[in-house]
């Protein structure tokens, strides 16, 4: 049985896997900037070619799993959680607060601006 996989870092992403490689997009929960993950190439682990096609998927899914999960976990550093709403922002979306609060992301920050100042 299939363990589930972790639920993505953003709220979109895209599984842009072939049959060769494992690669995803996550992308800003704000302006949608998108953040790809390294390829991680498929490999059949010194098996023959002509191994049994069982076999193969088996090694393509845990394969798969794991690539997604490592991508998963290396787009953290591609964004940033803003503690007000709970998104994922990309870097240009994530701007100090300039107070003693929290960093947030532009849309919250905008919401703590008095009026004078938009």
């Amino acid at each position: 049985m299939n363990e589930p996989l972790l639920s993505p870092i953003t709220r979109r992403y895209t599984d842009r896997s072939t049959q060769k490689a494992f690669a995803f997009s996550f992308f800003c929960d704000r302006c949608a900037k998108e953040w790809r993950s390294a390829p991680q190439a498929f490999g059949l682990g010194g098996l023959p070619l002509l191994a049994d096609l069982r076999v193969v998927r088996m090694l393509w899914n845990d394969q798969y799993k794991a690539a997604y999960e490592r991508a998963n976990l290396e787009a953290i550093y591609g964004f940033s959680l803003c503690p007000e709403c709970g998104r994922r922002v990309c870097l240009d979306c994530f701007r100090p607060s300039g107070t003693d609060a929290p960093d947030i992301c532009e849309d919250c920050l905008s919401h703590h601006l008095p009026a004078s100042a938009t």
